[in-house]
């Protein structure tokens, strides 16, 4: 956005592409881990400190953080793979799975099936 450039490599599209669903993903698992900190805290205040110590905490982020990414490198994976043919241009500013699907040759039924699981 701050050059006048305002095209995207194939592969810059997809490396922006993963990284908005994986930290967006990231996000909802941390709302959870924050929920269940809530949770523990007004359920169990005596064990509070006994069940969230720092090695749990170091855990429950850690898993986010792991979860999220397994859960968005398959679809992402399957999305590099499609032929693509055509303009190869989207007129948006940033990279959305969607757009990717419409631009390809090929049957996208599976993987938007997997997005929509997801």
């Amino acid at each position: 956005l701050l050059t006048d450039r305002k095209t995207i490599s194939l592969p810059g599209c997809f490396l922006q592409m993963m990284f908005f669903y994986c930290l967006g993903t990231c996000t909802l698992f941390h709302m959870a881990v924050m929920s269940l900190d809530r949770y523990v805290a007004i359920c169990h205040p005596l064990h509070y400190t006994a069940i969230m110590n720092n090695r749990f905490c170091l855990q429950l982020i850690l898993s986010c953080w792991t979860v999220s990414f397994l859960l968005m490198f398959p679809p992402t994976i399957m999305t590099v793979q499609l032929p693509f043919c055509g303009p190869n241009v989207m007129n948006h500013f940033y990279c959305d799975a969607s757009l990717l699907l419409q631009l390809s040759c090929t049957d996208t039924g599976l993987i938007e099936e997997l997005m929509f699981v997801i």
